[in-house]
């Protein structure tokens, strides 16, 4: 039932005019509703081992997106050399792909508020 409900929100939520004040409000709900839901959800506290080599791989993949956002971004002409945002818009352009990563968005947030 929950998953269906999700489901038809993201699909209703994906249908409307990006940056408006209804999106923002349904987006908005979402996240709280994430967050409610997540922390309601706990999982039992688990002592966890930082690892000093757990951090590099991530600092390193967020270094080359950023190098990659702002080389292709000042190189001209733009249409041949696309921005990582501008590739996610042409993905996202399309309804399904929008409902799909706003129910992906909800799912992390979800797992990420159960820790």
């Amino acid at each position: 039932m929950a998953a269906g409900v999700t489901g038809a929100y993201g699909w209703w939520t994906a249908g409307l005019r990006p940056f408006t004040w209804p999106a923002l409000v349904a987006v908005g709900v979402a996240g709280v509703v994430t967050i409610v839901v997540g922390t309601r959800r706990r999982r039992p506290s688990e002592s966890r081992v930082a690892y000093p080599g757990s951090l590099l791989p991530w600092v390193v993949l967020c270094a080359l997106l950023a190098a990659w956002e702002l080389a292709a971004y000042f190189q001209q002409p733009r249409a041949d050399h696309p921005t990582l945002s501008s590739l996610a818009d042409q993905v996202l352009d399309w309804r399904p792909a929008r409902a799909l990563g706003f129910l992906a968005w909800i799912a992390v947030g979800v797992d990420l508020s159960r820790r």
